[in-house]
């Protein structure tokens, strides 16, 4: 099986067959088409191409002077159209191919999970609005003689239309018959061409066209934020710096004026966010700054908006625009180009790391790599960096330059947080989920004209539901979770699973023991919300979680909702603790902490303590001095006393010299081989075979290999999962990040499997 070669990318075309590269198979195939008669198709376009029947988009991998012996007899297709002359850069597809060695996955698919989605593979007819086909005559191609009547007089048709004609107009006008079309393309008298309208860019609900955040200049900027963008101007072309703002210290503001003089300079800035949830606010920031000149980048979007985004920086690049591109994971391929600065606001945070489909790649370590190789510099912003990043500022083989707010804007306070012991208030014969030192909080929200949100762990109602009589729980038919009780308004239940999105009715009897006593344990979001409403019954409530958000916008909508005071409380998810700047919120408050904290994974204390500071950092932005209220039954926890103390640096070292100690990572290696199969036992016994297959290498290299062993979550969708943990030295000066695995090819190690049984390579997981 053939794959890319994209070293002459952009080269002129001289011969008259291409290859070209098409979405076939697990890892795409090559195959010859005939090149365009004029103008041609060069290594790099994206073209369209027929194959069995179907239309295909490809990408042009290389040119043929003369066929090869098997294909010498056969006539060869013609290309029917370039799509996008140089869609693929020289630059950018070096950037692919780190990606994909430093990710141990195939390069199409990295390519393919770098493109927007469907400018590779089969095409559909085109769309109103967003292309059409045109079709020109070409003269001194072909016999026509040997043409039908109904051939000859198409082409006299388009002799008397100018020698073009858009397809749907012969069609739909004219009259013409497809096959007739079909059959003039494959003698190449016609040749098809793409003629592409702008969809207009998505706006804001609520704003009429052509209207959109009203515009603001720079904002007068502290010393504290004029020192960090000094520092950002002074950097060197291809570095790294970690901007370590506390919560309200104006990070945003510091990556605009930064972003301006980039703008100001001729080069492209691109500016990352986590989840979809925060690009609403950054992006109404970036419009009322720089207008037009924004684009956005994210699953939100549908494909042929993301596509649009992808030729807007491609145009961009050729025209000697500038842009500044917002966006989540995926946006760190954008082919912005000439490239100054890239931000990944909040990077300590796991969405950014690809865990599926492959390649299982970390947008920090991409944007690492992409900044070295444009020249580009790195800004990391967070307030409360991840341990790789610090410890990528210290010492003297440190790479990363560390910028600090250390103060709010205006001075304003940090919150003060406050440990509610849940155990006292069981003593005291409090039984309800809300305590009441919350309760009583609450209660002067409306009075005093603030506003609160309140972090609950899960969605849904209950988080599952136990029998009593024999305690088995109620478990999801097709994965080894349970089922998470939802409630509609209507006070009907259901319950979901939130893996696989199964659902079904709550059933009557046990299906362990026949009994009919059910228990719902735990509490989720909607349970949170009805309790409220029954107990506090003039609070205006807004439930903010993945069941609410759904859909173009929806995001933006409830927030803001919740910004023009509909609502007093916004209850939600850990999404809540993301970004989000609401001056009117005094209160932010978590209920069952210890859910965070008792993970069983190497990095819950790190992510949980990143949470509640985070969740923290939404209360007292305004004027009004903000609180915290945390509940949980084991206040002497060593993060939540480093919650209190607000000592997110000493937690730092002391990770540090824990991991130190223990050799794990970041001063080791990890990579975590993930199978899934039909059954478990065809799935152990390739497990295991891998496991034999590869031990030997992995002993060579002197790394350890760990199980095989079921997953945490040993079923999903049905099929059975198994993981191989493989453990080993990180490279002299602790990045271990991006240096090669002693592992076969990934084609290699699937060939080792048997036929239904898939394979993921994850390099560096964040959960184990």
């Amino acid at each position: 099986m053939a794959h890319p070669d994209l070293s002459a990318v952009g080269e002129a075309p001289l011969a008259p067959w291409v290859e070209v590269w098409l979405d076939a198979g697990p890892e795409g195939q090559t195959f010859t088409y005939a090149n365009l008669p004029d103008g041609g198709a060069s290594v790099g376009d994206l073209v369209s191409v027929r194959l069995q029947g179907r239309r295909h988009s490809g990408l042009v991998v290389g040119h043929r002077e003369r066929l090869p012996h098997d294909l010498a007899e056969k006539r060869m297709l013609p290309l029917d159209a370039v799509l996008q002359h140089a869609a693929v850069g020289t630059a950018w597809q070096d950037l692919i191919r780190d990606v994909a060695a430093a990710c141990h996955t195939g390069l199409f698919r990295t390519l393919r999970s770098a493109l927007p989605p469907g400018w590779l593979g089969q095409r559909p007819s085109s769309r109103p609005g967003r292309r059409q086909w045109c079709l020109h005559r070409v003269e001194g191609r072909g016999d026509e003689a040997s043409l039908t009547p109904r051939q000859r007089n198409l082409l006299d048709h388009l002799r008397r239309h100018g020698d073009r004609r858009l397809l749907k107009d012969l069609v739909q006008v004219d009259g013409y018959g497809r096959g007739v079309i079909l059959a003039l393309e494959e003698q190449g008298l016609l040749r098809r061409e793409a003629l592409r309208v702008a969809s207009p860019a998505p706006r804001p609900p609520g704003t009429a066209a052509g209207v959109g955040p009203p515009a603001e200049g720079p904002r007068r900027l502290t010393p504290d934020q004029e020192r960090a963008l000094a520092a950002i101007d002074a950097a060197a072309a291809g570095s790294a710096l970690l901007l370590w703002g506390v919560t309200g210290a104006g990070k945003t503001e510091v990556y605009l004026q930064a972003a301006a003089r980039e703008r100001q300079a001729g080069r492209s800035v691109l500016i990352l966010a986590p989840e979809i949830g925060l690009i609403p606010q950054l992006l109404d920031r970036c419009r009322a700054r720089f207008g037009d000149a924004v684009v956005e980048y994210h699953s939100g979007l549908s494909d042929g908006q993301r596509v649009e985004t992808w030729r807007r920086c491609l145009e961009a690049a050729t025209d000697g625009g500038t842009l500044v591109a917002v966006g989540t994971r995926s946006a760190v391929f954008l082919p912005l180009d000439p490239l100054g600065l890239i931000v990944l606001d909040e990077e300590h945070d796991s969405a950014y790391k690809q865990e599926s489909p492959m390649p299982c790649y970390h947008a920090r370590d991409v944007a690492r790599q992409r900044a070295l190789r444009s020249g580009a510099r790195l800004l990391l912003g967070s307030a409360t960096p991840s341990l790789e990043s610090w410890l990528a500022c210290r010492g003297p083989e440190g790479d990363t330059r560390l910028l600090r707010l250390p103060e709010r804007i205006g001075s304003r306070p940090l919150p003060d947080v406050r440990l509610v012991d849940m155990r006292q208030e069981l003593a005291e014969g409090h039984r309800r989920l809300i305590s009441r030192a919350l309760m009583g909080r609450l209660e002067r929200l409306q009075e005093r004209g603030e506003q609160a949100v309140v972090l609950v762990p899960r969605r849904g109602y209950h988080s599952f539901l136990s029998c009593r009589s024999c305690g088995e729980a109620v478990l999801c038919p097709h994965c080894d979770v349970a089922l998470t009780v939802h409630r509609h308004g209507s006070g009907r239940e259901w319950l979901r699973c939130h893996w696989c999105d199964h659902r079904q009715e709550p059933g009557e009897r046990c299906g362990h023991c026949g009994s009919t006593a059910f228990k719902p344990f735990g509490a989720g979001t909607q349970r949170v919300m009805e309790q409220l409403a029954g107990e506090l019954r003039d609070l205006r409530l807004l439930r903010f979680d993945h069941d609410t958000t759904r859909g173009r916008d929806g995001h933006r909508r409830l927030l803001e909702r919740f910004a023009a005071g509909e609502a007093d409380v916004l209850v939600g998810t850990q999404m809540l603790a993301k970004g989000m700047d609401l001056p009117r919120v005094t209160l932010a408050a978590v209920l069952a902490a210890d859910g965070l904290l008792h993970r069983p994974d190497l990095r819950s204390g790190e992510q949980c303590l990143q949470l509640l500071l985070q969740l923290a950092g939404r209360a007292g932005r305004g004027e009004r001095p903000g609180e915290v209220l945390v509940q949980t039954y084991c206040p002497e926890h060593p993060v939540l006393r480093h919650l209190v103390d607000g000592r997110y640096e000493r937690f730092l070292e002391e990770e540090l010299a824990l991991r130190r100690h223990g050799g794990l990572v970041p001063f080791s290696r990890a990579c975590l081989l993930r199978l899934a199969g039909p059954t478990a036992s065809a799935t152990a016994t390739a497990a295991a075979t891998l496991a034999e297959r590869i031990r030997p290498q992995l002993d060579a290299a002197g790394w350890m290999l760990i199980g095989p062993a079921p997953a945490p979550v040993a079923r999903v969708a049905g099929r059975s999962r198994w993981q191989l943990l493989l453990h080993g030295p990180a490279p002299a000066g602790g990045a271990a990040t991006g240096c090669p695995l002693p592992l076969p090819a990934e084609a290699e190690l699937r060939a080792m499997l048997p036929r239904g049984v898939s394979l993921a390579i994850d390099p560096d997981p964040l959960a184990l």
